[in-house]
């Protein structure tokens, strides 16, 4: 896959959304155009192959009739086009409407085609540098969701994959530093906090333990309204245990807990 360097136009969407032509991002001195930068959105969210007209026209203008949103979209193509300096940029056909390759270069396409295609853990390793944050997490509509909730996976089922197997070998402090990087960029899956505590606990790092569980139990209520699972509860408990029983002092109490929470990567 070629590198952003190669392409004129460099699309960033995931923990910021950025477009930067021949180098220089793109900015606004007054008002920026809202509807050419949400079909520009919904365009990144398709993917390399696009998406059909009618899909578009669904979900910008549903509030249309048929010929109306087609009207529509035309125009905002247009608009969109101008921005972006280039008319090939946007592939239109009868059916689709697709951002051309060839031309874009975008971190979420690069990030989904490096783990793809990585052969060992090394490669896995660097796919994830693409991964800053959750894809274009200020857009509502169903294109951006599902495509946000597809990119979590990957990222998260590619982090699991790593740092248990780094687990599994005994290098722990790989591990730590795996998950403390996922963490920092996107916090929302429990089972990668569980991780974390588990190796700090291991590493015998109690009150890293009790920061870590802190950290998981706001950013699930943050997220989902919900507080860490009995799992994730006893490695705190435990660590908990550990280091009052070595201190040779009483155990002290834990806070209450409610209903558990899934990662996002399993929704």
């Amino acid at each position: 896959m070629q590198s952003a360097e190669s392409r004129p136009i460099n699309i960033y969407t995931l923990g910021r959304f950025d477009v930067v032509l021949d180098g220089i991002p793109l900015r606004f001195v007054f008002k920026a155009p809202r509807k050419p930068l949400v079909l520009l959105k919904a365009l990144l969210s398709a993917g390399r192959g696009g998406v059909s007209q009618q899909a578009l026209c669904q979900a910008l203008w549903p509030e249309f009739e048929q010929s109306l949103a087609v009207t529509a979209l035309y125009a905002t193509v247009l608009r969109l086009r101008k921005l972006l300096g280039r008319k090939s940029a946007l592939k239109v056909d009868q059916a689709r409407v697709t951002l051309d390759p060839e031309h874009c270069w975008v971190d979420a396409w690069a990030f989904e085609h490096a783990v793809a295609e990585a052969r060992d853990p090394s490669e896995l390793l660097w796919a994830l540098r693409f991964y800053r944050g959750m894809f274009l997490s200020d857009a509502e509509h169903s294109l951006a969701s599902d495509a946000r909730a597809r990119l979590q996976r990957v990222f998260f089922g590619t982090v699991l994959q790593l740092g248990l197997g780094y687990e599994r070998i005994g290098d722990t402090q790989s591990a730590i530093d795996l998950y403390l990087m996922a963490l920092d960029a996107d916090a929302s899956c429990e089972d990668v906090h569980r991780g974390l505590m588990r190796c700090l606990a291991l590493e015998g790092q109690s009150s890293a333990v009790a920061a870590a569980f802190l950290r998981c139990r706001a950013k699930l209520k943050q997220y989902f309204g919900t507080e860490p699972s009995t799992i994730t509860e006893k490695i705190y408990r435990d660590a908990c245990s550990a280091a009052v029983s070595a201190a040779g002092t009483q155990e002290l109490p834990s806070p209450a807990f409610g209903p558990t929470a899934e990662c996002a990567s399993m929704r």
